[in-house]
This record gives C-alpha cells, structure tokens and sequence, in this order.
C-alpha cells in the first residue's frame, strides 16, 4: 500500500498585536509571544511529519525588524 505524501509549510506570523500560525492560507490560533506561536506550530508540525508528510515551519520576524523570516525544518 502506497501512503500520499505532502509538503506542508506552517507559517508564524503577526496578526495584529498577536502573533498566529498559518495552515493552508488559514490564521489558526492567538498567541500572545512569536515563541509560543513556533512552538505550537512546531509542535503539530512534529505529529504532520511523523505521519509521512514533509513540513517546514517558516517563522515571521517581528515588524519593523530589519531581519529576514526563518525557516525551520524539522529532523527526520
């Protein structure tokens, strides 16, 4: 049998004065720090990938900042 397989990106970013995770173009969750935004996101991103799919957890940094946006990929 031939499991499908996908490459899904979770996406931290600012929602206002909240930061929230973004899933298939879709805002999911408030949170009130970026990092327990990531760690949420890392968190299901961890469960996705351990079912076959490929993720990455690409982190916004915060407005104004003069950085560019992190990716994270999670080990195998």
């Amino acid at each position: 049998m031939t499991m499908h397989t996908s490459e899904l990106s979770y996406n931290v970013e600012p929602l206002g004065r909240h930061w929230t995770i973004s899933f298939c173009h879709t805002p999911h969750g408030s949170f009130d720090r970026r990092v327990d935004a990531l760690r949420a996101a890392v968190r299901d991103a961890d469960r996705v990938r351990r079912m076959g799919h490929r993720v990455t957890v690409v982190v916004a940094r915060p407005k104004g900042a003069d950085l560019a946006e992190r990716v994270v990929q999670l080990a195998p």
